[in-house]
Parts: structure tokens; sequence; C-alpha cells
């Protein structure tokens, strides 16, 4: 049984990620994480594109719109949509308007940290 509440909360440059599953608690196979990723606010540094090394990412969005970045240009996607990031690719999603997103997000791995790079 997993809660929300005994997940793990990472403070992560431009958003919080809830790491609900991860490691041995899906035996090194799965990261699991609901992230809510801030407004970029005009005149701060946007945080950058990062990419997942050898492993990809599917992302459902939960709640919002935003604004995918990645090698297809900036791609829409409001609540209800999935996205598929392949291994290796420079990405980031951030959100259209004063709204905060909201995202489900899976990756093949136990360990999404020790392979992710910005």
């Amino acid at each position: 049984m997993l809660r929300l509440g005994d997940a793990e909360r990472l403070e992560l440059r431009g958003r919080v990620a809830t790491q609900i599953l991860r490691g041995a608690e899906a035996a090194d196979q799965m990261t699991v994480r609901v992230v809510e990723v801030a407004p970029e606010i005009a005149g701060e540094t946007a945080r950058p594109l990062h990419v997942h090394d050898g492993v990809g990412e599917f992302i459902w969005i939960l709640k919002g719109a935003g604004t995918l970045h990645c090698s297809d240009g900036l791609v829409p996607a409001e609540s209800g949509d999935g996205i598929y990031i392949p291994p290796g690719e420079s990405h980031k999603i951030v959100p259209r308007g004063a709204e905060p997103l909201h995202l489900l997000c899976f990756f093949p791995t136990g360990d999404i940290a020790a392979r992710t790079r910005e």
C-alpha cells in the first residue's frame, strides 16, 4: 500500500516532486513521482532542459495546461494528456499561465536521480 503522506518530498529546481515509488520498493525497476511545476517568473533564470540517460519518461498531466519544450519544439499539453519522452531527449514542461502544473511521472528505473542531468 502506498500513501502520499509517506512519500519522499524532493525540492527540485522549479518544481516539487513527491516520490511515491522508487528503488527497492519497486524491485529497482520503477520510479513514480507526483510533480508540481511552478510557473516561470519573468526576469528570473528559467529552469534548463534536462535529460534522462538510458531511460524514457511517461508524463500524465493531472491538472493544468503547459508547454513541453523538446526536440519537436514547443508542444502544448493539458489535463488528461499523456506524453512519452524517449531516453536521452532533452526536455522540460512548464505551465501556461499563473497556475502550477500537476503531473504524474513514470520512469523505468529505481533511481531516476542517478540518470538525470541538466
